[in-house]
């Protein structure tokens, strides 16, 4: 084998080389997108006859755009349009150079998410000379900031246009409308709104009926018959009609086309697997299309209804009360409300009870083994999520055959189905094994909360850590440290309990008290405690967690009553083992990581001996955190035995 001074040295010869490659392959893609880029504009110049039309807009851009392509080609037969939401310049030149001069029209769909100014290539290429815009709303929003800079963005496709070109306006859109002056030529508007020119009359969409609606244009008036879930498509049905209108199409024969127009996959696209219908909104999920994919829930007429929740996108403020109000809605609908995903665990503070079948699973895997039990035929099931981050698609391959892949990290935006990793093994391992349960109203035993008696006095508190000595003085485990002094403190002696356990009994304030280390992964404390629960005393609820926190400025100490898992692996295992976040939490802020180093090798890393005298200060008052919590505890029992719930209610913390 080589030193290390000779691989070092050979490192140091080849770096330049690969450096140099490096830039050669960068230089070689700049040029052949210029080269595409200039091939195209030459090509769009010689497509004189071909109509172009650019549609765009917050939410319903990718329907609109196939709405439109079936109404044109029911009547000027032959046409292009991108294809899926590939809606990328490289996509669109691709389009474009396919498009021949027999074609009638090509029909792209622009999408803002390359930024401010990110239309003027796209523009550049198409040269439309109709352009639709469908609605301002949330999407992108953490990249604009404001919906007034989205709909500047946006209103580059109207201003692009030529001055014998048409616009196409959604009139109940204010921001939209107002691009109207910015625009000289022609202006064809739509909506609900009496000002409308094409306008939507006895909208109705009650699953499992779809979408009709009536329109009036001129002096006629039409039954609208479509395919698509939600009455909140109205408008990107009035959008496609009126593109139609504009080039020619007379109303009757593009309503018929419009009634033979399946919904896009992704988009509220109805799906039956084994009888259990599913309506899937799992492309995008901006919190803007939350409210109208739930409004469809709540109308729809079945046995059961479920709300399953993946990543949210494109909001301000908290995300975690975000989740929370969500999960409200949702609950207030639904029979039973999944959440999916890392924030997950935020959405659990909407529980109003141990009734609530509100559930989180951080992992799809966990959440398809619980659906696998839990769904019968007869079920309208809403999948809400974002393709990118959360793959929901995934839940329903697992209910119908052999699914391999759990990863969380892929990113990839295609369909599952055509994805060549399906089948190879990877992601977490599940959190639990699902076992053949009996289908009821009621939610599966092995995930649903316990009921636990009042009056059970033992107090349990459990420091989060790794059994190995060599872990011992470092940033994960803080809160086994924690517990040894508490109980090096009140002379309490350590016993082997159930797995390998390490318990200290003891009484504090005239309570029991139990200390407890768990010898196991970080992410197999929720398992591991809910296996002790059974024929024990041991009540998550009367517990409190004590644990390290990298969001907190290193040696600070807060107690907290509930909540998520702040990424914390141990705190979320517990989570998703008890459904439940009742119960108390005392954490050490740990954050003080060199950027530099990655967070698995900071949290296993000791301390300096600097930072250790700083952590041994934070874990003395930690202990006193312990003491004030159980002191709380008590006051709160005393209050409630005397039946003053409201005084009661103010021993707890906030």
């Amino acid at each position: 084998m080589l030193g290390t001074g000779m691989s070092k040295t050979i490192k140091a010869v080849f770096r330049p080389l690969v450096w140099l490659k490096e830039v050669l392959a960068w230089r070689w893609q700049h040029l052949y997108r210029l080269s595409s880029y200039q091939l195209t504009y030459w090509h769009r110049r010689r497509l004189r006859n071909t109509v172009f039309i650019g549609v765009t807009g917050s939410a319903g851009k990718t329907t609109t755009k196939d709405l439109i392509a079936s109404i044109l080609q029911a009547h000027l037969l032959q046409g292009t349009k991108n294809p899926d939401s590939l809606n990328f310049p490289e996509d669109m030149v691709k389009v474009l150079l396919a498009t021949r001069k027999r074609d009638a029209y090509c029909v792209m769909e622009i999408s803002a998410h390359a930024g401010p100014g990110g239309l003027d290539l796209p523009l550049a290429l198409i040269k439309p000379q109709l352009g639709v815009v469908t609605n301002i709303g949330s999407d992108h929003l953490t990249l604009y900031q404001s919906r007034q800079a989205i709909a500047d963005e946006k209103a580059r496709l109207i201003r692009a246009l030529p001055a014998d070109g048409v616009a196409i306006l959604n009139a109940d859109d204010p921001l939209v409308w107002a691009m109207r002056s910015q625009f000289s030529g022609r202006v064809l508007s739509f909506g609900l709104s009496e000002h409308a020119m094409l306008r939507a009359e006895a909208i109705s969409s009650v699953w499992p009926a779809r979408l009709t609606l009536n329109v009036r244009w001129e002096e006629q008036s039409v039954q609208v018959n479509t395919q698509l879930c939600g009455s909140h498509w109205a408008p990107t049905v009035l959008a496609a009609l009126a593109t139609g209108i504009a080039l020619g199409v007379p109303l009757p024969l593009a309503t018929q086309a419009l009634a033979a127009t399946e919904p896009f996959e992704g988009r509220m696209a109805p799906l039956q697997i084994k009888g259990i219908d599913f309506i899937r909104d799992d492309w995008k999920a901006p919190l803007s299309t939350v409210a109208p994919a739930f409004e469809f829930m709540h109308a729809a007429i079945a046995h059961r209804k479920i709300i399953v929740i993946g990543t949210i996108s494109d909001y301000t403020g908290d995300s975690s009360k975000r989740y929370v109000d969500i999960a409200k809605a949702a609950l207030a609908i639904a029979a039973c409300v999944l959440f999916i995903g890392p924030r997950a665990s935020a959405a659990l503070r909407a529980k109003r009870s141990v009734d609530d079948a509100l559930f989180a699973f951080p992992s799809i895997r966990d959440a398809a083994s619980f659906l696998s039990c839990y769904l019968k035929a007869g079920d309208l099931v809403l999948l809400k999520g974002s393709h990118k981050a959360d793959h929901l698609q995934r839940l329903l391959i697992a209910l119908q055959g052999d699914l391999q892949c759990w990863r969380a990290d892929c990113g990839l935006m295609r369909s599952c189905l055509s994805c060549q990793y399906l089948h190879v093994a990877s992601g977490p391992k599940a959190a639990f094994e699902s076992k053949p349960v009996a289908v009821n109203d009621s939610v599966s035993k092995h995930v649903q909360p316990l009921r636990y008696k009042t009056d059970m006095q033992t107090v349990s508190v459990i420091g989060l850590g790794n059994p190995q000595p060599h872990l011992a003085d470092t940033p994960h485990n803080v809160g086994y440290r924690t517990l040894e002094l508490m109980a090096q403190q009140h002379g309490w002696e350590w016993q082997v309990g159930y797995a390998q356990t390490l318990i200290a009994n003891g009484e504090l304030l005239g309570r029991p008290v139990r200390l407890i280390k768990l010898a196991c992964p970080m992410n197999e404390v929720g398992p591991l405690l809910r296996a002790w629960s059974t024929g024990s005393d041991f009540s998550v609820a009367h517990s409190i967690i004590v644990h390290d926190d990298l969001a907190l400025p290193f040696a600070e100490v807060k107690a907290k009553l509930r909540g998520g898992d702040g990424g914390h692996r141990g705190v979320r295992s517990i989570l998703q083992s008890f459904q439940d976040d009742h119960f108390l939490r005392v954490k050490i802020g740990v954050g003080q990581r060199d950027q530099n180093m990655p967070l698995a090798d900071y949290v296993l890393t000791p301390f300096s001996p600097a930072q250790q005298a700083q952590i041994l200060t934070a874990q003395a008052v930690a202990v006193q955190r312990v003491l004030e919590l159980i002191r709380n505890l008590n006051a709160a029992q005393s209050k409630t035995k005397n039946g003053d719930a409201h005084a009661a209610s103010s021993c707890q913390l906030s």
